[in-house]
């Protein structure tokens, strides 16, 4: 039996999802699991669902499709195609990895293309390079770091930080500590704080474990700005960095992270 392509739907204009609907409809091998009409909802819904195929509006309420995606667990990111009424959109679209960019009013034909390439890239997705360095990147996460060499090369190096209209990239090694806030996360680079889409549990899965360790539930830091540890009460101890920050470590996190401190000695 043929394996259908789960997909959502998301659009804050009804009649739009219902195109979108009734054409999806008509090809047996999709199975429409979802839709959503903002993008708040849709990044509950895609989270849940883990859906292989979105075809994801840009301009919506709450967060916008790029929103939505910064803020997907990267291990888990859809084939996407990116469907807006917008044209000045579209380089943007694919530095975020679109399968393929409709831009309304489209035709069948120029729908039928854009799903084509979804169900390609369905069929290669098991054997796709780009699985295999997530399912490393995921392995190295379980294991402490010892998947190998495939592993790192896939870990993040720069944090995009987005202000205004301009995104800039902030390279890892300048990000002292990283706190959870929310849907967010903030990065504490010296006398600065940035604050980026995603949250602490995706960055910790990219980021390198020998270098970068969660010590508490709201916190991760770089190992090479710790100063000292410092112990605290009920097994608990402090960590302090360079520039004398501390932030506890919690009882279950301690030992990992005075072995780690003790290999970089």
């Amino acid at each position: 039996m043929m394996e259908k392509i789960r997909t959502i739907i998301v659009d804050d204009e009804l009649p739009a999802r219902q195109g979108v609907r009734t054409l999806l409809a008509a090809d047996p091998e999709i199975e429409i699991i979802g839709e959503c009409g903002d993008g708040g909802q849709a990044l509950k819904e895609i989270s849940a669902r883990q859906p292989d195929l979105v075809l994801l509006d840009i301009q919506m309420p709450d967060l916008n499709g790029f929103e939505v995606v910064e803020m997907l667990d990267p291990a888990h990111i859809p084939a996407l195609i990116f469907v807006t009424a917008y044209d000045q959109y579209a380089l943007k679209a694919f530095e975020f990895s679109a399968l393929d960019y409709l831009l309304k009013p489209f035709t069948d034909e120029r729908f039928r293309q854009a799903l084509a390439r979804a169900k390609t890239q369905h069929r290669q997705r098991e054997s796709s390079d780009l699985d295999v360095r997530l399912r490393q990147l995921l392995e190295s996460y379980r294991t402490g770091g010892q998947a190998g060499n495939a592993a790192t090369a896939a870990m993040l190096q720069r944090f995009p930080v987005r202000k205004a209209d301009t995104v800039y990239f902030v390279p890892v090694d300048e990000v002292d500590w990283l706190e959870a806030d929310g849907y967010c996360t903030k990065l504490h680079s010296g006398k600065h704080t940035h604050l980026v889409r995603g949250n602490l549990g995706s960055f910790e899965a990219q980021l390198d474990p020998k270098r970068f360790v969660r010590i508490q539930r709201s916190a991760i830091v770089n190992l090479s700005r710790v100063q000292c540890l410092k112990h605290w009460f009920h097994g608990a101890c402090l960590v302090q960095l360079k520039d004398g920050t501390e932030l506890k470590v919690s009882g279950a996190q301690r030992r990992r992270l005075e072995q780690l401190l003790e290999q970089l000695a």
